[in-house]
């Protein structure tokens, strides 16, 4: 089992997340443990670091994912002034998730490595 523990305190590095903040999260954590941990092949550890970082990007980008939905105004501009949000965040949370999955590929079994990889690219199948 991966030490959701470790995912948690990596997902809050992440985000910059409080301790009350990343509680929140937990079903998230979890979720995104149990679903790497089914990916592993029989080499992969479920304590190497970088099934952690694959663990918490995935969490922190489905936390992104809600987080974007629930914060669906970018800009505001009231007179002379405009308010943007950084909505950078996502992208940032999605290369993260790219970066561990390709560190990982070597320790997921085979279709779970070729479906990150499908993930990540383009593919003109045809007309």
């Amino acid at each position: 089992m991966i030490d959701t523990e470790l995912v948690k305190k990596t997902v809050a590095l992440m985000g910059s997340f409080d301790e009350d903040e990343i509680e929140k999260y937990k079903p998230f954590i979890s979720s995104a443990a149990l679903s790497v941990a089914s990916l592993l092949n029989d080499e992969g550890d479920e304590n190497d670091a970088r099934v952690i970082q694959l663990a918490a990007a995935k969490a922190y980008n489905a936390i992104c994912c809600i987080a974007e939905r629930a914060e669906s105004i970018t800009s505001f501009t009231a007179g002379d002034i405009t308010i943007k949000q950084n909505s950078d965040i996502k992208d940032f949370a999605e290369e993260a998730l790219d970066y561990a999955a390709e560190d990982c590929r070597t320790l997921l079994k085979p279709a779970a490595a070729q479906e990150m990889n499908e993930n990540n690219g383009f593919a003109f199948l045809g007309v």
